[in-house]
Formats: structure tokens, sequence, C-alpha cells
């Protein structure tokens, strides 16, 4: 399956339109095995934007061409029945977790990240490319998802 073209929108707004015109209308959007994503607004400063300083404390202050270029690979990535979903970590506990469905494209190192509640449906948290090799491998490893 070939990964959709990059994006290339002059503005912020245009990304921002664009998630709005193609997930968040567009709901829900299905997984391969069936599960409903939805997609809201407000998600999009989390999942677009970056932390301009390193520390995990700071904010995400700084819009991410690069992760607003990819918005399209969103859809195929959940889509796509050859990823195989991994569980999520959660830091603060310092456990994997299966309300977070992880699908990692590992030839890109490309993440998409929903939350499944306990109905079954997913919510879009966020997705990027893992850039740090050491994390892509954990990712690589983590448990499967067991839905």
């Amino acid at each position: 399956m070939a990964l959709p073209e990059l994006l290339k929108y002059s503005t912020e707004e245009e990304y921002r339109q664009h998630y709005i015109e193609h997930y968040c209308n567009a709901c829900p959007i299905d997984t391969f095995d069936g599960i409903p994503v939805m997609f809201y607004p407000d998600a999009f400063d989390h999942a677009f934007y970056k932390r301009s300083r390193k520390s995990w404390k700071a904010g995400k202050d700084t819009f991410s061409t690069q992760r607003g270029e990819r918005l399209n690979w969103i859809k195929h990535v959940l889509q796509n029945p050859n990823i195989t979903p991994r569980k999520g970590y959660d830091k603060a506990k310092d456990t994997y977790d299966n309300t977070r469905r992880v699908t990692f494209m590992s030839e890109e190192n490309y993440l998409v990240v929903i939350y499944i509640n306990k109905k079954g449906e997913g919510k879009f948290i966020t997705a990027y490319i893992v850039d740090n090799e050491t994390a892509a491998e954990k990712i690589r490893n983590s448990p499967v998802w067991e839905g």
C-alpha cells in the first residue's frame, strides 16, 4: 500500500481546516478491524504541535509542518491490515495500557495513537514520525494490542 502524498499548504490554518474537513467531519473512520475512530477539532493542537524545548514539562508551542504534511497518512495507517496494533505505554504508570492502541508503520517510523473506550470505540490522540531509533525499537517490541 503506497502512502498518500505529503500535503503542502502555506499556513497552519490550511492544515487545521484539512484535518477538520477530512477527519472531524468524516467521523467515524473505521480501522481495518472495524473500530470506529472519532476525531475532534481540539485534538489538532496536541497532535500537530511539538515542544520547542526538550523538557517534557514544557508545553507544545510550535506547529509541526512535518506532522501536518502527513495528515493523510493517519487514515491510511489505521486502515492498513498489514500493521499489527500495539499497546501504548503509559509513562506515568510505567506500564503498557490496552486502552491506548498504537499503530506503527515501521518503514516510515510513523505512529498513530488512539484511545479505546469501554465500548470499543476509538478517539484519535496523536500521530507523528518517531525520530529516535531506540524509541522506535521499543514500539516495535511492545505487546500486541488485544481488542
